[in-house]
């Protein structure tokens, strides 16, 4: 049998709900997750992009051309890399330059069927000047600090103080882009460092905030940096051909004493996003985009990649960038960008709403390890 998940939740009032209870039915019987429920984070997005509109132009087509050109020398995925499920019993979601996306039908977990290579993988985030530009705009790095990066550490350090009933001391991030949510840490008081492979970003965190990051594989050198509380992933489990090979290695950070925690932040497929993208499939620049995101999960799929990597699934944080996502779609689609541009606060609010019935396109889940199965 399939390992299958479930939730108990209560039908009233989605906004009131702070805990619902997952169950993974398996061979064995039944595994039960009590897990505490966060939703939303109003973001003002707007603020973050400047130059919106001609951005977007520009960004169209030269996703549409570089992922078109990545997607011509591809390998196949034989199995899910979550479960392990065949390809061949998966079914077709969408196909977005060139990229076939199919969704699995145990976990409902989505990815690429044919995958670039691994060397093609690592050469776009190591030297893709334009991506990681992204993330390494120096103009905005202290806007960008204090509005994602310090939500994120304040989240963080609620999390954990409510399941240990104490602070973190170290915290570790794993594929640091240009290093806000470390620097975030650090001024909160935390020990914190980064792993990152881009040299580009390594050199920004250098520059704009005085500190050095790894550059080596996580997975190769995670003994080095055993005993930290905290193993942080905001937005890299979607990008790696192998995620479990990161979780099993964040494991051995964070079980060695006895109050550890891994953090993952993920997209989801299912969700506002996925379905604005799904139905308007030609003008992607981000979520869907087949190589930001190899690989997209559902909520059964994130929690059976936690349990399977022996994390016992403790909280689940809902938001996203949907109604961006929708407006943005819609501009793209009629060639007027003014529902996008003048509606931030109108986004916020709505943002909000899709946030707490749980259809947002982020999923940010909290982990404690257990020992490993036997």
């Amino acid at each position: 049998m399939k390992n299958i998940w479930n939730k108990q939740t209560s039908l009233g009032s989605p906004t009131g709900c702070t805990q619902e209870t997952w169950l993974r039915t398996t061979d064995s019987g039944i595994e039960s997750y009590d897990i505490d429920l966060y939703l939303g984070k109003k973001t003002d997005l707007l603020s973050l992009k400047k130059n919106l509109v001609d951005t977007i132009k520009a960004q169209l087509e030269y996703f549409k051309t570089t992922r078109e050109e990545l997607y011509t020398d591809t390998e196949p995925v034989v199995n899910c890399p979550v479960t392990g499920i065949d390809t061949s019993l998966t079914t077709p979601l969408i196909n977005i330059y060139g990229a076939e996306y199919v969704v699995t039908p145990d976990t409902g977990h989505v990815y690429v069927k044919n995958r670039p290579r691994k060397s093609a993988i690592d050469n776009f985030y190591l030297n893709n000047v334009t991506y990681a530009a992204t993330y390494t705009d120096k103009a905005k790095a202290e806007e960008r600090l204090n509005t994602i990066a310090v939500p994120w550490c304040n989240w963080v350090t609620k999390v954990y103080e409510k399941q240990y009933g104490k602070k973190p001391k170290r915290i570790l991030d794993i594929g640091s882009g240009a290093g806000h949510f470390i620097e975030a840490c650090r001024r909160a008081g935390y020990e914190a460092d980064g792993i990152e492979l881009s040299e580009s970003s390594r050199e920004f965190a250098r520059e704009i905030w005085g500190f050095d990051m790894d550059g080596r594989d996580f997975t190769k050198i995670a003994s080095e940096y055993e005993g930290y509380d905290i193993v942080t992933f905001w937005g890299l489990l979607e990008h790696t051909p192998n995620p479990g090979s990161i979780l099993k290695a964040a494991h051995d950070v964070v079980s060695k004493g006895d109050a550890g925690m891994v953090i993952s932040k993920v997209p989801r497929a299912h969700s506002l996003s996925g379905a604005a993208q799904i139905t308007n499939n030609t003008t992607i620049i981000r979520h869907m985009d087949p190589m930001g995101h190899i690989m997209l999960f559902s909520d059964a799929s994130a929690a059976e990649l936690y349990v399977k990597e022996n994390f016992k699934p403790t909280a689940a944080w809902y938001y996203g960038m949907d109604v961006y996502e929708t407006f943005m779609q819609i501009g793209n689609s009629t060639g007027n960008y003014s529902a996008l541009t003048n509606t931030s606060n109108f986004q916020m609010e709505l943002q909000q709403h899709i946030d707490n019935v749980r259809f947002s396109d982020g999923l940010t889940l909290v982990g404690i390890p257990q020992n490993p199965k036997t």
